[in-house]
């Protein structure tokens, strides 16, 4: 492999390590919930909210949330603006 190909490799390759590092490094567990939104709990304990469409939205803390299995889950927090830039490092983009 010569010099320039390992250069455009690396470029490549870069992005997409680091979104995924942002992702894992943060959210410790995703729950699907049953209206198809997920909720997306923080290492810290603090959680957040994901629209079935994809996108970040608050939910006051307190609120029950039914999970798709049944359970009930009880907000704690509202991490908008730190699930918002894991979903656009994930996605790759940001508002257009």
């Amino acid at each position: 492999m010569n010099f320039r190909t390992a250069i455009v490799s690396f470029a490549l390759l870069a992005p997409a390590l680091s979104a995924f590092a942002v992702d894992q490094a943060d959210i410790e567990k995703s729950v699907q919930l049953k209206d198809g939104s997920t909720v997306h709990m923080f290492k810290d304990g603090k959680m957040a909210m994901e629209s079935k469409f994809g996108r970040a939205y608050r939910m006051k803390e307190g609120e029950s949330m039914q999970a798709a299995d049944g359970s009930i889950i009880t907000m704690k927090g509202d991490e908008v603006a730190r699930l918002s830039s894991a979903l656009q490092a994930h996605y790759g983009g940001g508002n257009k």
